[in-house]
């Protein structure tokens, strides 16, 4: 489809404009004043709104979106709450990863298209078979990782293809607040793992020395305060980073510790007062595309660039404070349409929805409905209420139009194929495939 939107009020990489913006073949064709329609072009009439670049979910686990949060904490590093919350026979874990691991990451795809979101950094092994053109968000692809330096196999080899392919290496660390996560740097620095490609989700546990070592090797680091806060009661020194250099950018981390969407950790980033609404607007679209080293539009709004687009209603003080204050009407990726309000989709003749978000009808790619309607089908309603995006609005009124059926009082009754059990589920799924056989509980869940 190519659609031409008119009156457009937009916002990218510090600067505000006003004009039409022209879509062709998923890209951004022309930025201008006074475009004329052309033939067979879609026209929609934007006045009232902002247009954003489509913002860039720094760090999520897709197939861990269906859990609530999880532990007992406050914990003093990473590896404590692991152990503590890995138990195959408790019946909450047991029954969400019952869910065909495909429906869990198609979940977390609308976690975070409800969230305005169009490119998200999954922290786990990539699902050619699911992560195609037609998943509601894109799924960064380019870049190598391991869990952690407790968790990683074959760590050296990854850190140096990806060195060598100039692409992100990502890894946890420093997560906690002991003397442990903070020699994880030290531990790192000792490997020569600090390069300008090394991108560390988290951390928390940094000294002053340890800042300046990630400013001198060039190094990047995602920022995840609501789960940092809810399982450490601290987060990273991110003023302290930005300061010296060090490129930080925003990720939710999944609902086990994490928020629903990436709009609430951006409001709850704000509200600590560590970050001003337009550098956490940065964060979640220049300063993470030039991270993860997306050279193709994303994180801007440009011409010849992808048309990945979050349009959000023109009502605050600020650009960047429509981000916090609002949500999403219209969310493009690569120039097809995956999210719609009422007032926007009508322009679009899209089908009318039953999903509704902050009062609108709100039309969604796919058929969330039926997906809904599987999890269901193998997870008890109450186990559903503890998850905070299901009880979000927009699909809490579609969480109890299936009745339970008997066999979900067996979690342990499977019909996906491609799994052996599920313990190995949550244990694999940090390791790319690959899970260590001497570390039988080694989850993947930060």
């Amino acid at each position: 489809m190519n659609i031409l939107l008119k009156n457009v009020h937009w916002y990218a990489e510090d600067i505000e404009g006003r004009g039409d913006i022209r879509i062709e073949r998923g890209r951004i064709r022309a930025i201008g004043y006074g475009l004329r329609p052309g033939r067979g072009e879609q026209v929609l009439n934007l006045a009232g709104y902002i247009v954003f670049p489509g913002l860039i979910n720094a760090h999520d686990h897709l197939g861990l979106d269906l859990f609530p949060r999880r532990g007992n904490p406050p914990y003093t590093n990473f590896y404590q709450w692991a152990r503590d919350i890995y138990n195959p026979d408790d019946a909450v874990q047991r029954e969400i990863m019952s869910v065909d691991l495909r429906d869990r990451h198609l979940w977390g795809g609308y976690k975070n298209l409800v969230g305005g979101v169009t490119t998200v950094v999954h922290h786990d092994p990539y699902a050619r078979a699911v992560f195609t053109r037609r998943f509601p968000v894109d799924v960064l692809r380019r870049y190598s990782w391991v869990h952690s330096l407790g968790y990683g196999e074959h760590i050296m080899p990854k850190a140096y293809w990806s060195r060598f392919r100039g692409r992100p290496f990502v890894l946890h660390a420093a997560e906690g607040t002991d003397r442990s996560s903070q020699q994880e740097i030290d531990r790192l620095h000792t490997m020569g793992l600090l390069a300008s490609n090394t991108v560390l989700v988290h951390a928390v546990a940094l000294e002053p020395r340890h800042v300046d070592l990630l400013a001198t090797a060039g190094c990047s680091t995602v920022w995840c305060p609501a789960s940092n806060h809810f399982l450490y009661g601290a987060t990273s020194p991110v003023a302290a980073l930005r300061y010296a250099g060090v490129p930080v950018a925003l990720g939710t981390d999944s609902t086990l510790s994490g928020s629903p969407t990436l709009l609430h950790e951006i409001r709850m980033a704000h509200a600590s007062e560590m970050a001003m609404a337009d550098e956490l607007f940065r964060m979640v679209t220049a300063d993470a595309a030039r991270i993860f080293r997306l050279t193709d539009g994303q994180g801007s709004l440009r011409e010849g660039g992808r048309a990945d687009i979050s349009v959000f209603p023109d009502t605050s003080v600020s650009p960047a404070e429509a981000l916090i204050d609002g949500g999403p009407s219209l969310v493009l990726v690569r120039g097809h349409i995956r999210l719609a309000q009422s007032d926007i989709s009508a322009q679009l003749e899209l089908e009318s929805s039953d999903f509704r978000m902050r009062g609108q009808s709100t039309w969604l790619c796919g058929d969330v409905t039926e997906l809904m309607r599987r999890i269901r089908t193998r997870v008890r309603t109450e186990t559903l209420e503890q998850n905070p995006l299901w009880r979000m609005p927009i699909f809490a009124g579609h969480a109890d139009h299936t009745d339970h059926p008997d066999h979900t009082d067996h979690p342990d009754h499977t019909d996906h194929a491609d799994h052996t059990d599920h313990a190995d589920h949550m244990h694999q799924a940090d390791h790319a495939g690959q899970a260590s056989t001497h570390k039988p509980h080694a989850p993947a869940i930060s």
